[in-house]
């Protein structure tokens, strides 16, 4: 496998605050906060210095609120305007289905995602744009992915025809997936998605796309990140450093967050997060510091703390690509990573049984209706 690259999640009418631009290489954009004031942010690109950006288009808000007021000819041209060069990705304007919708519905959302991805490849006229595979079954998946790839049939559909000449610009060698790992811990007023039919999802969209360069959108938190990386995605995105930032919290190496405000939003910092926060810090761009100066200026300087989480989310990158090319010694790694961590655990293993032994389950209903079958083998039993 080819390595792995983590894309540091910021939004662009913040890019100063904290600089990252200035210290890390490949980083994620969201232009969606700037829709509608584009003049202040033209060129945008060329302030940057760092090897390789990400533009990201709002199809996450589209997830979470079901609301997407753009279009794509417009965030095609906002693409263009803040510029990009031949190393950049840009992330198509996508409508991603929900798991609680009919397959009728699903299969709308699909089709007009993939006619948005050929409307932008035509304004764009660029193989940096990727297409975003949508479904929720392996039939819903392949037939997105036959969309993406062949705008003769998409253009054949009863739905918005976007110029069939824009295959001369198809990247099919790259392609995005959503994660959808967001909708599986969603609380209060929207449907959270069974854990279950996520993590089943992912593995049969992985094993499907095993031949492309997937750019996996979601990965947010170090632990969703090496799961993606064992699948196989080869780039994903990271936005835990800035919201761990916010909550006054801490990333630590290989044990994950840790509160250090007055609130305790996480655990509390423990011996063993403390010996091994002090092992990383020699070796970080922190280490100019003492120890003890160090922790006060985590506790009370916003930067400090935010450059020290996005640094860890590129330590997490460096452990994924010494196992990355070895999938079996990325299991074990992990395997034993969180031996004392019963909820990745059961992920882990729930993936990697899929990884060995593909089984694909194409009715959405199996996981809401399971405990309706045992009752019913009981009853005849």
């Amino acid at each position: 496998m080819s390595s792995c690259f983590v894309f540091l999640t910021h939004r662009l009418d913040q890019f100063e605050r904290p600089a990252v631009h200035e210290y890390f290489d490949d980083l994620m954009f969201s232009v969606e906060p700037v829709f509608g004031r584009l003049g202040a942010f033209s060129g945008f690109r060329r302030f940057l210095k760092c090897r390789r950006i990400c533009y990201d288009s709002g199809g996450f808000k589209f997830l979470i609120k079901g609301v997407l007021d753009v279009d794509p000819r417009e965030v095609a041209l906002y693409y263009k305007a803040l510029g990009f060069n031949d190393c950049d990705f840009l992330i198509q304007l996508d409508l991603p289905p929900s798991y609680y919708m009919s397959k009728s519905e699903r299969l709308r959302l699909i089709e007009k995602s993939a006619a948005y991805y050929h409307v932008m490849a035509d304004v764009l006229k660029s193989s940096n744009l990727l297409g975003v595979v949508h479904g929720w079954t392996e039939d819903e998946l392949l037939y997105s992915l036959s969309l993406l790839e062949d705008p003769g049939v998409v253009a054949a559909g009863s739905f918005v025809s976007p110029p069939v000449y824009a295959h001369d610009y198809i990247q099919k060698s790259r392609i995005a997936l959503g994660s959808y790992i967001a909708k599986s811990v969603l609380k209060e007023k929207i449907k959270s998605v069974p854990r279950r039919a996520v993590f089943e999802r992912l593995v049969v969209a992985m094993n499907l796309l095993r031949d492309r360069e997937v750019f996996m959108l979601g990965g947010s938190n170090a632990n969703t990140l090496h799961i993606m990386f064992l699948l196989g995605a080869r780039y994903s995105d990271g936005a835990a450093w800035r919201l761990a930032t916010k909550l006054y919290c801490i990333m630590i190496p290989e044990l994950g967050r840790f509160s250090i405000g007055v609130k305790a939003i996480s655990k509390r910092l423990n011996d063993q997060a403390l010996k091994t926060l002090k092992e990383y810090h020699s070796e970080s761009p922190f280490s100019f510091l003492s120890f003890n100066d160090f922790i006060v200026q985590l506790r009370n300087d916003f930067i400090t703390r935010a450059l020290w989480n996005a640094w860890v989310l590129k330590v997490e990158e460096q452990i994924a690509n010494e196992y990355a090319c070895d999938p079996d010694r990325y299991y074990e790694y992990l395997r034993e990573r969180w031996a004392n961590n019963s909820y990745w655990r059961t992920i882990l293993n729930f993936v990697w049984k899929r990884m060995k032994h593909p089984y694909i389950q194409p009715k959405l209903d199996i996981f809401l209706k399971t405990h309706l079958k045992v009752k019913k083998s009981a009853e005849k039993a």
